[in-house]
């Protein structure tokens, strides 16, 4: 309620108290749709802060003035050196009317979507606008539609009032007969007379609407009266603001200010932190939605490429018994029936013959379709336990993530699983001190053709490089049969595709931090970073690998390669 008309009102009696003929110093503007106002007030300087964000309108009150070095804009430049005659409201709309002492106004229009502040001279014409002002420079200033104020004095008045409006939700009901009233305060007025807001007026009975004429007369009288500032928060909840104490949120933490302007800027900060969490947190939730999914589809499918798996094995054993019986086999055959010998029970099998083909040709025929269902599954079943797990820990994630409230927790979180976050290919975690770019906590090298080189420097840190920093395509390379750091050769950090040289320095590299430091022609095995897995459970820095080639070299930083750090 931070633009309803009630705590327009104490604010312009709280402004004129404080602002009334005191100087105007300056005016500008540092973030979009924000207008401020500074103002000589005795010795100290006072800012107005206006909000005409669509989203949230609001004005309060601070201490000093805090104007930016860079990105900050003059405006109402005529402002500067004219003193403060008076502060008011319109007698019933969000408007405020600040009277200069050259008879100028400022009028502070806070109407949502078209909220604006205006200069207007003594024939209501626009001297200056804050928006739009080449438009509206010149013209005399819009009319606002301006809603009547009703009053409580009678209650009988009232209840045939919100009869006569018929069957609609009881809120709407009252926000018709008091339009100066907001959903907040309709919602406490409903809470006061404990009747459901969620009713609609043609099912309250007399007493019900009685009580809820004597909860607004009370309202009314709370809002004509001293305001009593309050900020509510609660986890999983909106913060409100409130100008008198609210009942209906009573389970929620409240902080009582002495100063309006005070309660307003705290619950402007503590809106703002909560978008920021939600925005965070629904982008944090879609990443890991989209994630768990395509993880799940890709399951799915490992699934039947394992059916697939066991075709080929079939069709191989196929061959095999042929391959084992040729000398009973003859071209012509539609079928044979033979004893499995390579099974326990040596169950008898019939396998269907090409009669065109020989026996010799029938089993490569076989052996043929096995090799083609074979193909590339095999190398994607062996990810099956890497997807599984992302999936399952995408899962968690989830969960968890759903529970956080805060800010703070949802900071704790990404902090204490940024790299389990990276793993995963989330890309919306902040560094400190803004998006700079985050050290990498490995030794650096670049080779021939410009290829970038990282290199472990313990075992929690080889897991670190290979496991998490690593692209499936970059190329891993470790000294084969001694314990040392694993090397990664960083693939499109360098031209085209990496030479020879390059190869033979990376592995060079990899037998420099190893146990073999000091051997001569030291075996350093190479292979594609997705052909490399961390069995479940295994030591740190411990690793298999699959389809490795062998480079003998000497060990050593090869010359022409390049330390770009080492730490």
């Amino acid at each position: 309620m931070l633009s309803n008309y009630y705590t327009l009102r104490f604010l312009a009696a709280d402004l004129h108290s404080r602002l009334r003929n005191s100087p105007i110093e300056d005016a500008f503007t540092q973030n979009k749709n924000e207008l401020l106002v500074s103002f000589r007030v005795q010795d100290d300087v006072q800012t107005l802060v206006i909000s005409c964000e669509p989203s949230m309108n609001y004005l309060f009150l601070r201490n000093g003035v805090h104007r930016a070095k860079k990105n900050s804009v003059d405006v109402f430049r005529t402002l500067p050196g004219k003193l403060v005659r008076s502060v008011a409201i319109h007698p019933s709309d969000r408007e405020l009317v600040m009277h200069l002492s050259d008879e100028t106004r400022l009028l502070i229009r806070l109407y949502g979507s078209k909220a604006n502040v205006l200069l207007v001279d003594e024939q209501n014409v626009i001297v200056d606008s804050f928006l739009n002002a080449r438009d509206l420079r010149g013209t005399e200033i819009p009319a606002a539609d301006s809603p009547s104020r009703h009053t409580t004095d009678d209650g009988n008045d009232f209840q045939t009032q919100l009869r006569s409006i018929g069957s609609i939700l009881l809120p709407v009901a009252i926000k018709k007969f008091f339009p100066l009233m907001n959903v907040i305060l309709i919602r406490e007025a409903c809470s006061l007379a404990g009747v459901s807001e969620h009713r609609v007026v043609a099912e309250v009975d007399e007493r019900d609407l009685a009580r809820l004429v004597d909860a607004c007369r009370s309202m009314i009288s709370q809002l004509e009266g001293a305001p009593k500032p309050c900020v509510y928060t609660q986890d999983g909840a909106a913060p409100a603001f409130s100008v008198i104490p609210l009942r209906h949120r009573s389970d929620a933490k409240v902080e009582q200010f002495e100063s309006i302007h005070d309660a307003i800027r705290t619950f402007v900060g503590s809106s703002r932190k909560q978008k920021s969490l939600l925005q965070e947190k629904e982008s944090l939730l879609h990443f890991l939605r989209q994630g768990a999914e395509k993880a799940e589809r890709t399951l799915q499918k490992m699934e039947q490429e394992t059916a697939a798996l066991e075709r080929a094995t079939r069709y191989e054993l196929l061959g095999k018994l042929l391959m084992a019986n040729l000398t009973h086999l003859r071209k012509g055959m539609a079928e044979v029936e033979l004893e499995d010998v390579f099974s326990r029970d040596r169950v008898h099998v019939t396998i269907r013959l090409d009669q065109k083909l020989t026996p010799a040709r029938n089993a490569e025929h076989y052996f043929d379709k096995a090799k083609k269902a074979r193909a590339g599954i095999q190398e994607k079943i062996g990810h099956q336990d890497d997807v599984r797990e992302r999936w399952q820990m995408q899962r968690d994630f989830l969960d968890r993530v759903s529970d956080l409230h805060t800010y703070e927790q949802l900071a704790e979180f990404t902090a204490s699983h940024r790299e389990d976050l990276k793993f995963l290919g989330f890309k919306g975690l902040a560094t400190e001190g803004g998006r700079k770019q985050e050290e990498i906590p490995f030794r650096q090298f670049v080779v021939a053709g410009g290829f970038q080189v990282w290199v472990g420097k313990n075992s929690e840190n080889n897991d670190l490089l290979t496991m998490k920093y690593s692209k499936p395509s970059d190329l891993w390379f470790h000294a084969r049969g001694s314990s040392g750091s694993h090397v990664i050769l960083r693939i499109g950090t360098g031209k085209g595709e990496p030479s020879r040289k390059a190869l033979e320095e990376t592995a060079a590299i990899a037998a420099f931090y190893s146990k073999m430091k000091t051997a001569k022609h030291v075996p350093v095995a190479v292979t594609e970073r997705k052909y490399v897995r961390k069995p479940r459970g295994a030591p740190a820095g411990t690793v298999t690998i699959e389809r490795e080639k062998l480079l003998f070299v000497n060990p050593q930083l090869p010359e022409g390669a390049e330390e770009e750090r080492e730490r």
